[in-house]
């Protein structure tokens, strides 16, 4: 573990040698593409992840889990004014984490996601 003057130098070290620091990690990146690929994949499917749990697991209409089913639906409907503003979908979830998983989201089956959009409701809670 890091002592904290041993952190501050760290942090020292990165904002003083930036460029320095960026242009290897440019360098690296372009002479392993797919390793580096491959981690950026890594870390983006963990922290969707992360959000997805955070927000419950599992679609809160027909309680579907299987991960890769799975989409964050905003409840009120803004979903398309709010990812212009932020970006791509790992914005979203960068964007979800750094302010604390606010209200407002839920986690929707793609399947039931889209019904709700096409239709305005989810035809599992059509008779309910």
């Amino acid at each position: 573990m890091e002592s904290e003057a041993q952190k501050k130098y760290n942090r020292n070290y990165r904002e003083e040698n930036r460029e320095k620091i960026n242009a290897y990690a440019f360098k690296y990146r372009q002479e392993h593409k797919e390793k580096a690929k491959a981690a950026c994949q890594k870390c983006r499917k963990g922290k969707r992840e992360q959000v997805i749990n955070h927000y419950g697991g599992k679609c809160e209409c027909c309680g579907e889990n299987t991960f890769e089913f799975l989409a964050i639906d905003h409840i009120n409907g803004n979903g398309r004014k709010h990812r212009k503003n932020i970006g791509s979908a790992s914005r979203m979830i960068k964007w979800l984490m750094e302010n604390n998983y606010p209200e407002g989201f839920r986690i929707l089956c793609h399947n039931c996601n889209s019904a709700i959009g096409f239709y305005g409701h989810c035809p599992h809670k059509k008779d309910k």
